[in-house]
């Protein structure tokens, strides 16, 4: 029996759907997958990249911490100030 291309056969393949697969190189691919996407891309190997870049997609990742608001203590209120939203 001739192989007869990409025809899909069997029930089997009709719950796989076409996506688009970005390879790490930038190279693309269309493949079948299980969820409904359009594109699909690989993680980088940050083993390969150079050091400049690895840091810099570190730093993106792991954004350095936000300074926290200190919240004012009920000590430091002004209770004349909220006295007309009190209810009687």
């Amino acid at each position: 029996m001739a192989w007869k291309g990409p025809k899909l056969r069997r029930q089997v393949y009709g719950r796989l759907y076409p996506l688009l697969l970005v390879r790490t190189d930038g190279s693309t691919v269309h493949i079948r997958y299980k969820e409904p996407k359009k594109i699909l891309m690989l993680p980088v190997d940050s083993s390969t990249l150079p050091e400049a870049e690895r840091k810099a997609r570190l730093r993106r990742q792991f954004p350095s911490k936000l300074q926290t608001r200190q919240e004012e203590a009920l000590d430091e209120l002004d209770l004349e100030k909220y006295k007309k939203f009190w209810k009687k």
